[in-house]
């Protein structure tokens, strides 16, 4: 795939995968309009993560008749539900007329399709075709991860990361992201890289407009203007999609996020009476438990997201209870006071044990600015790498919490807008021990803090420009009568937010440090995970080796990326990987002896080990020296063990053709 023109059919198959199995749910619920438009992916993201998960439980291969059936399994259980469930029955849910007709999908639709423009120019403009792969810590692992779906047929979150600990079992890594990627590969038949970039043009282009435009519309009902200014503003702001794409590559911080508005929402609907209008609280719960299992696969840190939104609104709810019952008297107070501190035990007491949440307090980001200047940054979307403030989007989410709060009585978004300012601060502007506690969730990373902001960001930004577009055309009709009414309008407003993301500095510097991540530079320079030659030896593996072969690596030097480019069976497929057997423990301090070495060359022996791929010691920016971690493996190259059989430039493919002295 040469081009992104040839990746048109994969992506139209990547959006059937996020629309189909959650639009027949809506189907079944009688969901329908821009509300089902907007909620069908989440929904179908937790019907394809089940699935995953369900497949290898009954002996099935990850493929689509999985995801067929488990389509079938949810729409039929929805379905039901909804027939004998008289809350459900009774439910008066809106059709597309009662929901303001044709006119409201339609400036959603121009709002998403805007916003895929801009996610579309943006990476066309970073990778020059859908085989370049971002040279992220993370990349490696993500990359490799769905290369190891593909290849054992099971996608399964308790599957996903066995490729990087050989002595542990069933062990809880969410998946959801890697189990679309690696349908699209299976159904398609491309790449890694090329379904990895393009399953995140559908999620960050598409999925997450619809959620901010879903969001939108909770909170301020069924202005068109509004509408499409979320969607399309969606696609504005630096600090998410683009941020979690150059740093890292956090790909299922991806998918959480995109999905993180429609919880937002769905939880408003239960929570806020007076926002019934889209869907009745029953409803919105019925929603909610089809929604879950999606976010918790994508990456569970979207449902602190969640709460750390609705925090200020939940927080008064909760004052605004214990108030009420200490008026019916003190016991009736203490007692509610009481269920707080239950729940909160509760939930203390579920999570704590969990060793993937303990493990979140293990990582701490250091200091890397002043914590008056993150906040500015934060405040005004110029997270680094982005030095330039957004200051036209700044001005409307400042003019969209002040209608929030004066016009539309919503006073809890200026709590939130406030609570989030102050997250990246907290994580890049200090090594206070409880900030950085407070941020555990998000692992006190700044960059996937950072990505936070549009979630508050987005929607206060679109009231904040229709608000602007509104009094414009109030104060000059004659002249803006072409585009005051109709589809013109919502055009206008469409084309407008093009051009402002278009003129904002800061979106095209983000822009220059995503085509930095996405090049693979001629020589080794120290922050790419590869180089030219490398990756053009990696390309000729499959003249040398085949599937079956394992090939000794030190993955910190970018080697272990032949898993996914090249579909080969890397010894070491990731830098941090943990988990090691004694056979691997050997091999890893002590392959430089296999040709000499009885006990290395029958560990080698055990593992299967018939190459070595030596790129070197130029290795990733994680730790100083690690060489000291793979030093048998770093060595190995050019001993009596092993045989010279390819090479490009500096980097070399051997052969292991003698073991403790005898030939192989």
């Amino acid at each position: 795939m040469t081009t992104w023109l040839q990746a048109l059919p994969a992506f139209a198959l990547a959006l059937l995968m996020l629309g189909v199995p959650g639009a027949a749910v809506m189907v079944a619920l009688r969901i329908r309009g821009l509300i089902a438009l907007c909620l069908a992916p989440s929904i179908s993201v937790s019907i394809i993560a089940v699935s995953a998960i369900v497949a290898p439980l009954i002996h099935l291969r990850w493929d689509w008749p999985v995801v067929v059936l488990g389509t079938a399994v949810t729409t039929a259980g929805a379905y039901f539900a909804r027939r004998f469930i008289p809350a459900l029955r009774s439910t008066s849910v809106p059709s597309s007329e009662s929901e303001a007709g044709r006119g409201t999908v339609m400036a959603g639709v121009v709002g998403v399709l805007a916003a895929l423009a801009i996610t579309t120019a943006v990476l066309m403009l970073s990778a020059v075709n859908p085989e370049q792969f971002t040279q992220g810590y993370d990349s490696v692992f993500h990359l490799n991860a769905t290369a190891y779906a593909v290849q054992t047929g099971n996608a399964s979150s308790f599957h996903i990361s066995e490729f990087i600990l050989p002595t542990v079992q069933n062990v809880f890594y969410p998946g959801a992201w890697h189990g679309l990627a690696s349908l699209l590969v299976v159904l398609t038949g491309i790449s890694i890289p090329a379904a990895t970039n393009i399953m995140w043009l559908a999620v960050a282009g598409v999925v997450w407009p619809l959620g901010c435009v879903f969001l939108t519309r909770i909170l301020v009902g069924e202005n068109r203007t509004v509408l499409v200014a979320a969607g399309a503003l969606a696609a504005a702001f630096p600090a998410f999609p683009y941020l979690l794409l150059q740093y890292g590559s956090a790909y299922p911080n991806t998918l959480s996020n995109a999905v993180v508005p429609v919880g937002i929402g769905l939880v408003l609907l239960i929570i806020r009476p007076a926002m019934h209008t889209a869907l009745e609280p029953a409803m919105a719960l019925a929603l909610v438990v089809l929604y879950l299992p999606g976010t918790v696969t994508a990456q569970p840190n979207g449902i602190f997201s969640i709460m750390l939104v609705l925090t200020p609104l939940l927080g008064f709810l909760i004052f605004a209870w214990l108030r009420t019952g200490f008026r019916h008297g003190r016991r009736h107070g203490l007692r509610r006071i009481g269920l707080v501190l239950l729940a909160v035990a509760l939930c203390v007491g579920f999570l704590v044990p969990l060793p993937q949440i303990r493990s979140l307090f293990n990582y701490t980001s250091p200091e890397i600015m002043t914590f008056p200047l993150g906040l500015l940054r934060n405040f005004t979307h110029a997270p680094s790498p982005v030095v330039f403030p957004a200051i036209a989007l700044t001005l409307l989410v400042l003019v969209g919490v002040w209608l929030a709060f004066k016009v539309h009585k919503m006073r809890w978004l200026l709590g939130s807008l406030i609570l989030v300012s102050f997250t990246y601060p907290m994580s890049a502007g200090t090594n206070f021990k409880l900030a950085n506690w407070a941020m555990a969730p998000w692992w006190d990373n700044p960059e996937r803090i950072a990505a936070l902001m549009p979630l508050i960001g987005v929607p206060l930004a679109a009231i904040g420009l229709g608000w602007c577009v509104e009094r414009l055309l109030a104060k000059s009709p004659r002249r803006l009568s072409l585009v005051s009414t109709g589809g013109r309008k919502i055009t206008a407003v469409a084309v407008l937010v093009v051009v402002l993301a278009a003129t904002n500095p800061g979106l095209w510097q983000m822009k220059t440090a995503l085509a930095g991540v996405y090049h693979v530079p001629d020589e080794p320079n120290g922050v790419a995970q590869i180089d030219a030659h490398e990756l053009a030896l990696i390309h000729r593996l499959d003249e040398y080796t085949s599937p079956d072969d394992v090939i000794a690596n030190n993955p910190y030097n970018g080697s272990a990326l032949a898993m996914a480019l090249a579909g080969r069976h890397m010894l070491f497929p990731y830098s941090s990987q943990g988990d090691l057997s004694p056979d691997l423990f050997t091999v890893r301090f002590w392959l430089n002896r296999v040709g000499s070495d009885e006990g290395v060359c029958a560990a080698a022996t055990r593992l299967g080990v018939t190459y070595l791929l030596d790129f070197g010691t130029d290795y990733i920016q994680a730790f100083k020296d690690p060489m000291s971690l793979y030093p048998g493996v770093t060595l190995a190259g050019g001993t009596s063990g092993f045989t010279l059989v390819a090479q490009d430039g500096h980097a070399a493919l051997y052969e292991l053709t003698q073991c403790a002295g005898a030939p192989r």
